[in-house]
Formats: structure tokens, sequence, C-alpha cells
């Protein structure tokens, strides 16, 4: 359900009218002078329609110049139902291992990563999403929210390789998944999701990390991650020439493993497990409406032609007037005697 509000976007900006106060007292005070001036040399008053109309236009140029600068616009605000209790992560691993791909014009691991996220976020659009990278820390680049433009702009555009790039390291690689604690310590979620998914994608090229200990700190958080690898056998990185970089990826976890330790994890293959087992955590929960802006329609320009469309009937008849040819009147003959 869409409901359409006016919203005026700088309202004290409106004020403006008020200058359109001056000039309709100084016509106000003339229309008093003539009336008295016709008063004393008995004329009679012009039709009551020619006195109302000018004084009319100028207030209605007022009321058009302050709407024009108040900025009105339609929002259409959707009314989708958003979950209140729940809240879900798309965590990308942005290390350098994930350019990997099968060959040089293939799709590379983030972008496949990328693919399967959007599929996580529209079977479950209706739990708020944010996004982050890791690669020895993690970074949030969009807290939960319930707008799906927002995700898809950020999964669209802000989401890179090395982007941002991992702190200076003693470590040989650039990918610590162990960083995700980071989300149990910091302020991430919000304190009213007590459903709270970490799913994080992964080709899992990582320093080995405390399995047990990582997981039982982020389920005291009320975190729970889920882990879905990205990787195909045989991938290499390859340079700009399409030649392979010195470089091998080799996961140093496996999926079975973390499975073992207690973790949700999940080839590429098994989006479709993931996502359910996804859903199934985060069940169901109170709602509210999501008070999305659809869209945002201006009318400042439509009131803006309005209002010169107004000030040119204000200013006609004396542009006419003006233009109109003077006529001559001869003396009249006096007839010769």
């Amino acid at each position: 359900m869409v409901a359409s509000t006016l919203v005026f976007l700088t309202p004290t900006a409106g004020l403006v009218g008020l200058a359109f106060i001056l000039p309709l007292a100084a016509f106000v005070a003339r229309q008093v002078r003539s009336t008295r001036v016709r008063s004393r040399v008995g004329l009679t008053a012009p039709p009551l329609r020619s006195r109302v109309l000018r004084p009319f236009g100028i207030v209605l140029l007022a009321a058009l110049v302050a709407a024009t600068a108040a900025q009105p616009v339609v929002r259409d605000v959707g009314g989708s139902d958003v979950r209140t209790d729940a809240e879900i992560y798309l965590t990308f691993d942005v290390s350098r291992s994930m350019e990997a791909a099968s060959t040089p014009d293939g799709d590379q691991r983030l972008e496949r990563a990328l693919h399967l996220a959007r599929k996580v976020h529209g079977v479950l659009r209706d739990v708020p999403t944010g996004v982050s990278t890791i690669t020895t820390r993690m970074m949030p680049l969009l807290f939960p929210i319930m707008d799906e433009r927002g995700v898809s702009a950020v999964l669209d555009h802000s989401v890179a390789i090395l982007e941002p790039p991992p702190t200076p390291l003693s470590a040989p690689r650039a990918s610590q998944l162990g960083a995700i604690s980071f989300a149990a310590h910091r302020t991430y979620f919000s304190r009213t999701a007590r459903r709270r998914a970490l799913v994080v994608f992964s080709d899992l090229d990582t320093d080995f990390f405390g399995l047990s200990g990582t997981l039982a700190g982020m389920r005291r958080a009320r975190i729970e991650p889920f882990l879905v690898r990205v990787a195909r056998p045989g991938e290499q990185i390859f340079d700009a020439e399409g030649r392979p970089a010195p470089y091998r990826s080799v996961s140093t976890l496996a999926v079975i493993s973390l499975r073992q330790a207690g973790w949700h994890a999940y080839e590429e293959r098994e989006i479709e497990r993931a996502i359910s087992e996804i859903g199934s955590y985060l069940g169901e929960g109170p709602t509210r409406p999501s008070g999305v802006i659809e869209a945002q329609r201006a009318l400042a320009s439509l009131l803006a032609l309005a209002a010169l469309a107004v000030t040119f009937a204000l200013i006609a008849p004396s542009l006419l007037a003006g233009l109109a040819p003077n006529v001559t009147r001869r003396p009249a003959r006096t007839p010769s005697g």
C-alpha cells in the first residue's frame, strides 16, 4: 500500500510571500484615495470586478511565490511491513583472493558473492538489511535499513576489492575472518534487534582463528553467523592483460570443519539451503509499516509557471495601454459666416 503526502522541503522560505504586503497595501491606499475623489466630484465608482481583480491577483501571486519558495513535493510512501525485532548484514570478503576466476573473462568470486547476496536480500526483504566488508577488519558500509534501493545501490557501487584496504599486516594474508567478531563488540546492530544474522561471503582463504571461541562470543551478543564459501577449484587471479598473477589462492578453512565446530557454513551452490536456514533462524516477529519513500514528485516548477502567468496577467493591461497609439484630435472647424 502506497500513501501520498504533500511535504514542503523548505517551509520557512515561504515567508518571502510577505514581501507582497507592501504593493497590496499601496494598491488599497490608492483605491481609498480614488474613492474619496470620486465622491467629491460625483463620479460613479467602476464595476466591482475591476476593483477586486487586481488585489486578488496580487494575493494569488504572493501565495504562488511563497509556495514555490517552500519547495512542495508529493511523496509516495510505501506501507510494506518491516520486522522490528530482526536485522541482517550482508558481509563481503574483499581481500585480493576474491578476484580469482576460472578464466580471465569469467565471473570473479566477488561478483558471484554479490549475486548470491542479492538472492538472500530478495527473499528476506522484510528484514532491515545492512552491508559490510571484511579484510583484516570489518567495516560497515550501510547500517540496516528497509529501503531496497539503498541496499541495491551499495551492492552495485560500493563493494570492491580492497575497498577499504586492510590494515598494515604482519600476517601473510589480507583476510582474517576472525574479524567478524567486531560485530559483537560494536554497535553494528540496533538494541531492539533480538534476531541478528551475519551472512558472510568469502573464499575462506584466511588466517586461521579460534572457531569455537569466535562463535561463542558472537552468540553471546545474539549474533548468528552464516558463512558462504565462494570458490571453485582451479581458479586463479589474472592481471589486466589476462595473464595469471603470481598468487595462488588456497582455502585454509573447509566448510566441513566449520560445520563440525557448530557454524552454519555452505558452498556457493548451496545458497538455497543457506537462505532457508537464515529464514528459519530469523523466524517471524512483530512488524510495522516501513515508511520508505517510493517516489517524490516536485511541484515547484509548476507553481513557478503559474506565478509567471499571474504576473503577466497583472502587468498586461499596463503594457497594452503603453503600446496603444496616441490619437490626436483635430480642433473642430468654426463655420464661416
